[in-house]
């Protein structure tokens, strides 16, 4: 992966979660909230275990 592949979906994911992270915040659904901020947890784990299991590609 390069590092504009990784800028670009790591972007991709805060943008989504922050916006319905907001939503929720705004609707004063505070468990949604936090839901919403686990499953982003979730994912740059995810993306984290899965750059570490492969050697990165320079650009």
């Amino acid at each position: 992966m390069t590092r504009e592949q990784l800028a670009t979906e790591l972007k991709r994911m805060a943008s989504s979660q922050v916006s319905d992270i907001e939503r929720a915040v705004k609707a004063g659904h505070k468990t949604i909230a936090l839901n919403e901020l686990a499953d982003l947890d979730r994912q740059l784990k995810a993306l984290a275990a899965a750059l570490k299991a492969k050697p990165a590609l320079r650009a």
